[in-house]
């Protein structure tokens, strides 16, 4: 068997990148507000109260400041490749096709799940304005008795997404203009919901203990009635301990996952090289602004423990007495949530389309309407899968998948980031000397007293073949210290007396600052004029440790689903991506051309 797939590489040259069949209407403004869109709306009102209430407490900002940073290093990908299809155009170009399918396949269950919690939660909002008249009449008319399937089918939401699927159809610059008034409502009421209660602030609240006697809010009758004991007792700012504020940093991570959205723009960016690592920039740096500042606030007004996960921000107002305040809130959360249904719903069809324009899937799939300049087969498509799942299935514990999709896919990115800073370039020379080409030998498995040397004072201060192939080398050592050395750290928050595990996490760090020490020792390509994320490898490295250690410590209900959906994308791939692949077949042409006629 041919296993070229696995690193056949997707090339483009300063020329081609940036030819697209897509309308390039975008401008810095219009990605910066899709970017802040997609992540502000459901952090705030949605995820909030959950990590609150079971696992970081009045410690959410610090989950926050972390599941922020682990995001940064995405800045760079999309300036190197300003294509539609994000990480999964990223990877394919830096490690290869078939690890790029796998992350683009993950990548579209998790906007699907984006675009349809989404939904719901903006459905649930709406619906509550009118008295859950539209819930309890479904549930009366329409009863669904099956584990793991909704309790009535949402109409609501699932019309809501086809009418979001209808605008991405129209156009990307009609669209964009509806989108920046809803963003821009949205950071108003944000400002609103921090300047109106940092006036009910209580600092007592970062102290309180929990009573036993005590739980969330019933919004109906007021009763106050004991429902979780593992929060009774607990209190201060870190009531579940530092594994807890990791865990809450791990569903925080959700909260950000829409700023992606950015990257999938490439093809319909102005001037994208400068405009999307400047957006996710500036929409990370807005969005850690608003997250922080409002879970600041929210912790202040009312004490941890009651705080209700489904709708935090009004409960909130109502216990300290604005009941005013709440309309204006719930107004707020319809145009977020409205905000950031439509930049969840954006990327999913460019990401469709790029997989379906390399052959990967379906080539149908990559049809654009000359018109509007659209993908319309990949719109109506994942409009309608995403608008099933939230018209019959309870998706509330999959929302984790989301995250451990997007950790793992950020991770092969910051070290795509490590392989493609140290890659000699194409026009590169690429002969080697009789003390290159045993010093080449040398690294890829013959030992050698001066290996330690070379490691340290290259041969060379020009980026070449021999010194990318040691930074591929010692990438690859430092990925598995890394999984190592995130299992140890999720073992230490979970049992005591881990004095041994901690002497070995310190050796692996060590070990990991000696590698990263003599990556930085090689030569760096010096062609790159693009956004560079700085203190390369070591700023990598962090994210990679950072998003592996999140992923660990995960539930394994989530790494049973993740893999489920894994192995369907492999049965997809090995059935009808490997034989139709757009670059398989050009390496067959190029094979063919160099064939000699001799008639």
């Amino acid at each position: 068997m041919n296993w070229n797939f696995l690193t056949r590489r997707k090339k483009y040259n300063a020329q081609n990148i940036l030819e697209t069949n897509l309308s390039r209407v975008l401008s810095l403004l219009d990605i910066t507000a899709l970017g802040v869109s997609c992540t502000l709306g459901n952090g705030i009102y949605v995820l909030a109260g959950e990590v609150i209430s079971k696992y970081s407490g009045p410690s959410i900002v610090i989950s926050f400041i972390i599941a922020g940073l682990a995001t940064f290093i995405a800045a760079e990908f999309g300036a190197r490749v300003p294509r539609s299809g994000s990480a999964y155009v990223y990877i394919y170009v830096t490690i290869g096709e078939f690890i790029a399918f796998i992350l683009g396949w993950d990548l579209i269950l998790e906007y699907v799940i984006g675009v349809s919690s989404g939904a719901s939660a903006l459905g649930r909002y709406i619906d509550a304005m009118f008295g859950n008249k539209i819930e309890r009449t479904l549930e009366n008319a329409m009863p669904i008795n099956v584990e793991g399937i909704a309790s009535y089918p949402d109409f609501l939401s699932f019309g809501l997404v086809i009418l979001i699927t209808i605008f991405m159809v129209v156009g990307v610059k009609e669209s964009a203009l509806l989108n920046k008034l809803f963003t821009l409502l949205n950071i108003i009421v944000t400002l609103f919901i921090f300047t109106s209660g940092i006036f009910k602030a209580d600092f007592a609240n970062w102290k309180i203990i929990a009573d036993s006697n005590l739980s969330w809010i019933d919004q109906n009758n007021m009763n106050q009635t004991c429902a979780t004991s593992d929060r009774c007792g607990k209190g201060g700012y870190f009531p579940f301990g530092f594994s807890g504020v990791i865990q809450g940093a791990a569903k925080c991570f959700y909260a950000f996952i829409g700023f992606d959205a950015i990257a999938s723009t490439g093809e319909e960016v102005l001037n994208p090289k400068r405009n999307i690592p400047l957006s996710i920039v500036l929409t990370l740096l807005i969005v850690s602004l608003c997250y922080c500042g409002t879970s600041f606030v929210l912790t202040l007004m009312i004490p941890y423990y009651i705080i209700d996960p489904e709708v935090p921000i009004p409960q909130a107002f109502d216990y300290v007495g604005l009941e005013w305040a709440r309309i204006v809130v719930s107004i707020g959360a319809i145009a977020s949530l409205t905000t950031c249904l439509y930049a969840a719903m954006f990327p999913m069809p460019r990401i469709i389309y790029s997989l379906a324009s390399d052959g990967l899937i379906f080539k149908q799939l990559s049809y654009v309407m000359p018109k509007l300049k659209t993908p319309v087969f990949a719109a109506i498509f994942s409009g309608l899968f995403a608008g099933i799942l939230c018209l019959i299935f309870d998706l509330n514990q999959l929302i984790d998948m989301m995250s451990i999709g997007t950790l793992m896919a950020y991770s092969v990115v910051a070290l795509c980031i490590v392989i493609l800073r140290y890659r000699a370039p194409e026009n590169s020379d690429n002969s080697l000397t009789d003390i290159e080409s045993s010093y080449f030998q040398k690294i890829i498995g013959y030992s050698d007293e001066s290996l330690m040397k070379r490691m340290f004072f290259p041969l060379t201060n020009k980026c070449s073949v021999n010194t990318s192939k040691l930074v591929n080398f010692l990438t690859a050592i430092a990925t598995v210290l890394i999984v190592a050395l995130s299992i140890i750290l999720s073992l230490i928050t979970e049992i005591k007396n881990s004095y041994g595990y901690l002497i070995v996490s310190l050796f692996l760090f060590l070990l990991l600052a000696i590698i990263s020490l003599a990556i930085s020792k090689q030569p760096q390509d010096e062609s790159i004029k693009s956004f560079k994320v700085p203190f390369v490898p070591v700023l990598p490295f962090l994210s990679v440790i950072i998003n592996t250690y999140l992923m660990m410590v995960l539930s394994w209900h989530t790494w049973l689903r993740f893999g489920i959906w894994f192995l369907i994308g492999i049965v997809v791939y090995f059935l009808y991506g490997i034989n139709h692949s757009a670059a398989s077949k050009k390496v067959e042409n190029e094979k063919i051309k160099a064939v000699p006629n001799f008639k």
